[in-house]
C-alpha cells in the first residue's frame, strides 16, 4: 500500500496530462520528505544480502530518477558497503543528468529573474555579462539589460557534462581551474584523423564560450602552446555569434571582453589583439595593446604590433594608457646607417619603448612627429598617418633630441590636462 502511494505521489510530481511547464522557483524541484526517506531506505537496501532485494531496490531508485539523487550521492560517497557505493555510482550519472535538466528548465522559466538558481558558474557568468562593479564585496552597479539573453546562453553552456565540470571550478582554486582549462583546450586541439588516435570532436559554440569564460577567471600564464584560440573561435562559430548585433551577440561579446581583459601572457595577448580587431572591440583592444607594449621582456615584434594597433584605432582619450611605457628605455630596434664615402663609422640609432609610446601619443593627439624631432627613415616620402605607423620607422638621432621631445610633450600634456 505504501509503495502504491509512493508511485501516485511520484506520478503527480512528474505530471500526467502531457508536458508540464517547469516551475520558475527552484525550491519547487525538491522531492517531498516521504520520497527522500524512501530513497534513503532503498539505498540501504542495495547492501542487502538478498540479491533480488538489491535488484528491486536499484530498479525503484532508477524509477525515482532525479528525486533519488541526494540519497544516491550520499550512498556513493559515504556508505561503508562496497556494493552500495558501486550501485549508487551506477545510478548517480542518470539522476544527476535529470536533475540538471530540470534545473535548467526552471532556470529558463524564471524569465523575470525573481529567484536565485544555484547552477555552477551562473552567478559569476551573470556578473560578467552585467559588467558588475563591486565595492567591499557588495555590488554597487550592474547592467541587467541582457539578463534574459544571458540565461539562454548559459543554459546551452551548462548542458554538456564536460562544460559543467569546468563551470563548477570557476569559483574555486585558480590552480585547479588552470589544470582543467589546459586539459579542455588540449582536448579541442588534439590530433584529428591520425592513425591510432581518437579524433577530437570539433568544439561547439557552447564549448568555446565556456572555455573563454573559464579562462577569463584564471588568466593565461599556464595555457598550452598548441593551437591559437582564434582558430577555435572561428571553427566553433563564436566569432560569428559575437559579431551579431542582437542581445545574445552582446552576451558573447561580454564574454570576449572579459577574456581579453584577463590575458597576461605575451603570446596570448598578441593573438587576442586579432580577436579584438575581428569583433571591433576598440576599448579592450587599446587597453590590451597598452599592456602588451609596456610588459617587460616582450619581443620587439609584439611591442611593434601593440604600438601600431594603438596608433591605428586609438584616440586622444587613450593617451593615458601609454604612461607606463613612457618611462621604459628598453631598446626594441636599432636603425643602422651605412658609413659615408669619407669612411666614417656606421651610425646606429636606438629606438626605445618610450619612443614608441611618445610617437603613438603624438599621433593620437593629432600632431606631427617631425615637430617633436623624430627622424623618418623613409625621408618623409611615405605618409605619416596613424594607420601607416610602424615601430621601426621613426627614431631620434641622439639622446638630446629625445629629451627635448619628452619635455615638449610634457608641456603639451600639462596645458591640455582638462581634455
Amino acid at each position: 500500500m505504501y509503495r502504491l502511494g509512493l508511485v501516485l505521489v511520484f506520478a503527480c510530481l512528474h505530471g500526467t496530462g502531457g508536458v508540464r511547464a517547469a516551475p520558475p522557483n527552484p525550491d519547487d524541484l525538491d522531492a517531498p520528505a516521504e520520497i527522500q526517506v524512501k530513497a534513503r531506505a532503498l539505498v540501504r537496501q542495495l547492501g542487502s544480502e538478498d540479491y533480488q532485494a538489491r535488484e528491486d531496490a536499484q530498479s525503484q531508485l532508477a524509477d525515482l530518477g532525479r528525486y533519488a539523487r541526494r540519497a544516491l550521492l550520499e550512498g556513493a560517497t559515504a556508505s561503508a558497503e562496497p556494493e552500495v557505493r558501486f550501485r549508487c555510482g551506477q545510478l548517480l550519472p542518470a539522476a544527476t543528468a535529470q536533475d540538471i535538466a530540470a534545473r535548467i528548465d526552471t532556470f529558463l522559466a524564471d524569465t523575470k529573474g525573481e529567484y536565485e538558481h544555484h547552477l555552477p558558474g551562473w552567478k559569476a557568468f551573470r556578473a560578467t555579462v552585467r559588467s558588475e562593479w563591486a565595492l567591499l564585496g557588495r555590488v554597487v552597479w550592474s547592467d541587467r539589460a541582457l539578463d534574459t539573453a544571458a540565461r539562454q546562453v548559459f543554459a546551452d553552456m551548462i548542458a554538456a557534462p564536460a562544460n559543467r565540470r569546468l563551470l563548477m571550478a570557476v569559483d574555486g582554486s585558480r590552480v585547479e581551474l588552470a589544470d582543467l582549462v589546459t586539459a579542455r583546450r588540449q582536448a579541442f586541439t588534439g590530433p584529428r584523423g591520425v592513425r591510432g588516435e581518437v579524433p577530437a570532436a570539433p568544439p561547439t559554440l557552447a564549448d568555446v564560450t565556456v572555455l573563454l569564460f573559464a579562462e577569463s577567471r584564471g588568466g593565461s600564464q599556464y595555457l598550452p602552446r598548441r593551437s591559437p584560440i582564434t582558430y577555435l573561435m572561428s571553427e566553433s562559430g563564436f566569432t560569428r555569434a559575437a559579431a551579431d548585433t542582437d542581445e545574445k551577440g552582446r552576451v558573447y561579446r561580454a564574454v570576449a571582453v572579459a577574456w581579453l581583459n584577463t590575458r597576461d601572457e605575451p603570446r596570448e595577448m598578441y593573438q587576442a589583439l586579432t580577436v579584438a580587431e575581428q569583433l571591433n572591440l576598440t576599448e579592450p583592444a587599446c587597453e590590451l595593446a597598452a599592456r602588451l607594449l609596456a610588459m617587460p621582456g616582450v619581443t620587439a615584434a609584439y611591442r611593434g604590433r601593440a604600438a601600431s594597433e594603438l596608433a591605428s584605432i586609438g584616440t586622444k582619450k587613450h593617451i593615458p594608457l601609454l604612461d607606463r611605457a613612457a618611462t621604459d628605455a628598453s631598446v626594441v630596434y636599432s636603425v643602422r646607417k651605412p658609413p659615408s664615402l669619407d669612411g666614417k663609422t656606421e651610425a646606429i640609432y636606438e629606438i626605445q619603448v618610450r619612443d614608441l609610446a611618445l610617437a603613438v601619443s603624438i599621433l593620437l593627439a593629432e600632431q606631427k612627429l617631425q615637430d617633436y624631432g623624430f627622424t623618418d627613415r623613409y625621408g618623409g616620402n611615405a605618409p605619416a598617418e596613424k594607420r601607416a605607423y610602424t615601430y621601426s620607422r621613426y627614431y631620434f638621432t641622439d639622446d638630446d633630441a629625445r629629451k627635448r621631445a619628452l619635455a615638449k610633450w610634457a608641456d603639451w600634456r600639462k596645458s591640455h590636462a582638462a581634455e
